[in-house]
């Protein structure tokens, strides 16, 4: 039982919420790549590819996508966990 749930029954585990990183400057195609083949539902709804939005990450993952954009030399401005 889960403690606090009304009925006393399991609780629904929800996805993680997305998350939205803003850079300075595109995206590599090389690394988008690279983050599609290990992210699911990614997009980038930029013309110019400065914002990525990627679903079902959760925070471990996060860290992993900031280093790989760090380390591939992208600058990140900021990154935000958005809600509906």
């Amino acid at each position: 039982m889960v403690r606090g749930h009304p009925r006393g029954g399991f609780a629904v585990r929800m996805a993680p919420p997305p998350y939205e990183f803003r850079m300075r400057g595109p995206i590599s195609r090389t690394v988008l790549d690279v983050i599609r083949t290990r992210f699911d539902h990614v997009s980038t709804p930029g013309a110019d590819g400065t914002v990525l939005v990627v679903h079902h990450v959760d925070q471990a993952s996060v860290r992993a996508l900031l280093t790989l954009l760090w380390d591939t030399g992208h600058h990140v401005l900021a990154f935000e966990e958005k809600t509906a």
